[in-house]
Order: C-alpha cells, then structure tokens, then sequence
C-alpha cells in the first residue's frame, strides 16, 4: 500500500479486549484527528443484555406489544431467515415460529446514551452524541496517546471499556466526522486511517443503504445508479437539493470536505457556581486557587443530591475576548476535590489565552452514587469540622452555654411536641444514610410548623376559594384521627393529606373540640 509503511496488530489486553486493531503508520500525517464510535442497533444489544436467553435464537425489536407492530431491529438468526425491520411481527412468526421479541422503550435508550456519554468522557474531553443516531459519538483523541501509546491502544481502550457495559461497539480514528462515522457503521473493532487519502477512498465504496438516509431517498437514487457514497459526491449539490430536496442537499454537505468542530453536549441539570475575578488574571495557580473554593462548594450541593461528578464544565470569559469552555469528566464519577483540580489543572496548563480571565463558570453534572462514597466526601473535611467547634466555643463563651443548639426528635402525643432543642458542645458528622433501592420511590419529608396555621370554614360552595392562592384541592386521604391530652385539655383531630391542583401536598386536620381546620404541615 503505497499510503503506509507499518501495519500491525496489537494484542488484546484483557479477555474482553477487541480482537483486532489496524494501525497505520501515522509519522508523516501530523493532522488532526477525530474518532467515531458506534453502538450498532443499541437497542437490540439493550434488549440481549436484559434477556440474555434471546441470544442463541431469531429476535426482534417492536415497536409495541402487538402482533401487527414493525420489526425495528432484527439479529442475524432473524435477519437468515429472511426477517427484516419493515415488516410485522405477525409476518416474522409466520416464518419463524418460535421468533423471540421485545420492546425497548425511548427513555431506555436515551438513559443508556447517557450513561455512553458519561464513560467515553473518562477517555476524551470532547464528545458529542450524533444527532438522530443513538449509540454514536464523535470524540477528539488529540493529546491522549501520551496515555495510552498510540491511537490504536486508546480505541482498543474504548471499545474495551464498552464491551465492559455488555456492548458492542466500533471505533474508526481518522480525520473527517461524516466519512469515519460512514465507516464505523460498516466495520468492527478499531481502525486507525492513515491518511484523508485513504479515508476518502473507503468511505468512497460504502454503500448508501449505510449511510442514514431515508429508504424513499436511497430507491431514487438508486434509479439513477448511485449506487455508493462517492457516486452521490460527484452529483452537484446545486441540482442535487433542487431535485432530491434538503435532505440530499444536507447529506452531500456533511459528506464533503469542510469540517465541523465538536459540539458538547448539554450537561444535564448542572451544579453551577461563578468566579469573579478583580482584577482580570491570566495566572493559573491562582485562578485555581479560586477554583479551589468553587469547586469545593459544587462538590457539597451534589453531595446533598446524594450524586458524585460526572462532567465538569468551565466557561472561561476573557478580558476583551471570546469565551472558552474547558470540559473535564473523571474516569468515574468521583467526589476526590484533590483528583478534578489536577485534572482542570492540566487542560489549562495546556491551554494559550489570549487575553487575562474576568469570570469562570463552573457547570458540575452528577450521578446518583451509594452512600459509602457521600460518606468518604463528608469524612475529609475534618479540619472543618474542628474549625466549627473553635467557633462554637467562642459564641458559647460570648452568650452562655445554651446559645449554641441542635434540633432533636422526642416523645410526645402532639406533633408540635416531638420536636426540640438542646444544647450541642461538639460537632459531629450525621450518620451514614443507608442507600436506597433505585426502583423505591423517594422519600417523602413532612415540613410541621411549630404552630398551626387558622383556615377559614370550609365552604360548601366554590371549594377552591378555601386555601386561597395555594388553589382548590384535587384528592384527599384520611382521616387519621388523633387524641389524648386529657389530663390537661382533650385534643381530638382528624388529619388528613390534601394535594391541591398546583400539586402541592398539605398536611391539614380538623379539631373536633374547637370546630375548626388548621393546615399544621406541607409534605415535600
């Protein structure tokens, strides 16, 4: 092959290891790089992975649990027995009888990508999901081989990391978003190109069946006797969009030469924190020194969301410049504050500004994570905890021994009454929460006012005028009746929760001895 010099191939490094990878020599060819990975037919793959006794037989993805739903996705036993997506699943068991089916809900399929996101994070700061296609991603592997070796041991390690999710998955390195992506749609393992000569050229014989468009699309032009992707480049894109329409137009574009950098994706309900500086900086030690700060403060809300980072997401406004993100994600999802100022460390570090920094934002995105770890967070920061008793022993000597309280939980036969106060002379971490069953719906906690709120009788017409602005109340549980107090003054109450049309969830209760309704508490 006069493109290359070297061709090899690397042994697997583990038993889940790809079985092959194809490296070129890559020592005259200093451009820059990007990496498609595809999860072909995610779906099919999430629904062997769940039911792992489909495998040996003909299985199908539906639509819906009915016999005349489409077959979306179909495996290679199916596929043999002349079962393809298109047609019923009444149609396939008539040509196999014991044809195995399922359906895989979009939300799966979103969260499964999600979690996609999160692991190839761990391998590159610059991913972003293909649009319309669950399973693919494009990442940027410049500056990585540094860690890995070369490009092939860095694909090698994605694909493995994958394979370890219980999916399949290939990885094309080369050098155009669209052609790499063509070709990862059309191979297995990982495959590092040699030169844009070459990928042009395989990408060139792929046929269109592969790449993405709609089947109306792919029948005209196949009138036509285009037949592969480099048959339809040839076309002029004028007259392409005039007669195909926009979607041969806009996949003739995407195929040529001009490139389009990485989008990220958007971090999903971020922790957000802002920096300013004053005056402007452009020294990294002690901007991350300010980080330091910053980032402890995100780490602490995630911690009471009960969630570890995921992606760390800095927006980076200069003085009289364009803005600069830095993106950062931690091979797991961590709460080691030491471990992600190395890391933010290190991309500016590697980072050439242009002008000083004026504000730094920082988006922190998290994912639930078990209790042992929200533990080990809230166990390292024992100097703070010795700092807040240093404190609370100079307010106690200012303003007396019982200026300094805790809330605590005690008995009594009133709601009001199991709640108090009592003096604290030490500070000490809460207990380990015990982690909850992710399939259990989440707590519920009950806000009681120290003194219950007067309502005005309850109307037999127009209900919604009762509770004012809080709305009309839509459903009602209870009673549950209440009552003691008798050796000083009988309490009687009938309590009931009352969730109203703007969905919140009172706690209300009629006392029987005075003739009136209290709301005594609000459920979040």
């Amino acid at each position: 092959m006069p493109f290359s010099s070297k061709f090899h191939t690397l042994e697997p490094r583990s038993p889940r290891s790809i079985d092959t990878v194809r490296l070129f020599s890559l020592d005259r060819f200093p451009l820059e790089r990007i990496a498609s990975v595809v999860v072909p037919a995610l779906a099919l793959q999430l629904l062997l992975r769940e039911r792992p006794e489909f495998r040996d037989a003909p299985t199908v993805v539906v639509q819906d649990d009915r016999p005349q739903a489409p077959i979306l996705w179909a495996n290679v036993l199916a596929r043999r027995s002349r079962i393809l997506p298109g047609m019923t699943y009444a149609s396939g068991r008539n040509l196999v009888s014991d044809l195995r089916a399922g359906t895989v809900g979009r939300d799966v399929i979103e969260d499964e990508t999600g979690r996609l996101f999160v692991t190839l994070c761990g391998f590159s700061p610059r991913v972003e999901p293909v649009k319309g296609e669950p399973g693919g991603f494009w990442l940027d592997p410049s500056g990585l081989t540094s860690m890995f070796g070369d490009l092939g041991a860095w694909g090698a390690a994605v694909v493995d990391a994958l394979r370890g999710r219980g999916l399949i998955a290939t990885c094309v390195i080369g050098f155009h978003r669209f052609r790499t992506l063509t070709l990862a749609r059309t191979r297995t393992g990982v495959h590092v190109l040699a030169d844009p000569r070459y990928e042009r050229r395989t990408a060139d014989v792929v046929g269109l069946a592969q790449l993405g468009m709609s089947p109306r699309l792919r029948d005209e032009l196949w009138v036509l006797g285009v037949r592969t992707l480099g048959e339809l480049l040839r076309l002029p894109a004028a007259e392409l969009r005039l007669r195909f329409g926009e979607e041969a137009a806009t996949l003739h574009a995407a195929a040529s030469d001009t490139q389009i950098l990485l989008d990220a994706r958007p971090l999903i309900d971020p922790i957000v924190e802002v920096l300013e500086l004053d005056p402007p900086d452009d020294d990294h030690t002690r901007v991350l020194f300010g980080l330091r700060g910053s980032l402890h403060r995100a780490l602490g809300r995630l911690v009471a969301r009960g969630q570890a980072l995921s992606a760390l997401r800095l927006v980076l406004e200069l003085d009289h410049a364009a803005a600069i993100e830095v993106h950062v994600a931690p091979a797991t999802p961590s709460l080691d504050g030491t471990l992600l100022v190395d890391l933010v460390r290190l991309r500016l570090e590697a980072l050439r500004l242009p002008a000083a920094i004026t504000t730094v934002r920082l988006e922190c995105e998290g994912v639930r994570t078990n209790a042992a770890q929200l533990v080990l967070f809230r166990s390292q920061q024992r100097r703070d905890l010795d700092a807040g008793n240093r404190a609370l022993a100079r307010v106690r000597a200012a303003f007396g021994d019982d200026a300094v309280t805790r809330p605590l939980l005690r008995a009594g036969h009133l709601p009001e009454a199991r709640a108090g106060w009592e003096p604290i002379r030490v500070l000490r971490f809460p207990a380990a929460v015990t982690e909850l069953d992710p399939k259990d719906p989440p707590p519920l906690q009950r806000r009681v006012f120290a003194k219950p709120i007067p309502l005005p009788p309850r109307p037999r017409h127009e209900p919604e005028a009762w509770l004012g602005r809080r709305g009309a109340i839509t459903q009602m549980w209870g009673p549950y009746r209440l009552s003691g107090g008798w050796w000083v003054r009988t309490v009687e109450r009938d309590y009931y929760y009352a969730q109203t049309q703007h969905g919140e969830l009172l706690w209300l209760y009629f006392d029987r001895p005075r003739g009136r309704w209290f709301l005594h508490g609000v459920v979040d």
